[in-house]
C-alpha cells in the first residue's frame, strides 16, 4: 500500500470519528445532554490534533497552512488519482447544496415545523454532507487506485 493510500484509509477512519462527534455532539445539546456533548466534542477535538499529528510525523507532510492541496499524492499516479477524485467530488457537493437549498425552502414554506424537527433535519443534512463525500472519496480512492 502506498503511503498516499494510507494516508487516505488513516484520515477516512478519523474523520469518521470526528465527524460522528460532532453530529452526536449537536443531536446531544439538543436534547440537553450537555455532559455527552462536551465528552464526544472533546473526543472529536482529540482525534482531529491526533490525526494531523500523526500525518505529519508518519507520513512527513504539512497538514496545517499547506499551499497545495494534494499535499498526500507522493508522485504523478497519485496525483491523476486524486483529481480523478476530486472532479468527482464536486459533483456530490453541487447536489448537496441543492438538496440543502430545497430542504430550507420545505421548511420555509412549513411554518407549522417545530425548531427542534427543523434542528433534527439540518442536522441529517450536515451528517450526509461530512459522511457521504468522506465515504465516496474513499471508494473513488481505491476504484482507481486498481486501474
Amino acid at each position: 500500500m502506498s503511503d498516499s493510500k494510507k494516508i487516505v484509509h488513516f484520515t477516512f477512519w478519523m474523520n469518521k470519528i470526528w465527524q460522528i462527534g460532532f453530529v452526536l455532539s449537536s443531536i446531544s445539546m439538543i436534547n440537553n445532554m450537555h455532559q455527552l456533548a462536551t465528552v464526544t466534542i472533546l473526543v472529536s477535538v482529540i482525534a482531529s490534533i491526533y490525526e494531523m499529528y500523526h500525518v505529519s510525523k508518519k507520513y512527513h507532510v504539512k497538514v496545517v497552512n499547506q499551499k497545495d492541496e494534494l499535499y498526500f499524492a507522493k508522485d504523478e499516479r497519485d496525483r491523476d488519482i486524486a483529481l480523478k477524485v476530486h472532479s468527482a467530488l464536486i459533483s456530490t457537493f453541487t447536489l448537496l447544496i441543492i438538496s440543502l437549498w430545497l430542504i430550507l425552502s420545505i421548511l420555509w414554506g412549513m411554518n407549522s415545523l417545530s425548531m427542534t424537527v427543523t434542528f433534527y433535519v439540518l442536522n441529517g443534512w450536515v451528517a450526509c454532507a461530512f459522511i457521504i463525500p468522506d465515504i465516496q472519496y474513499y471508494v473513488l480512492w481505491n476504484k482507481y487506485d486498481q486501474q
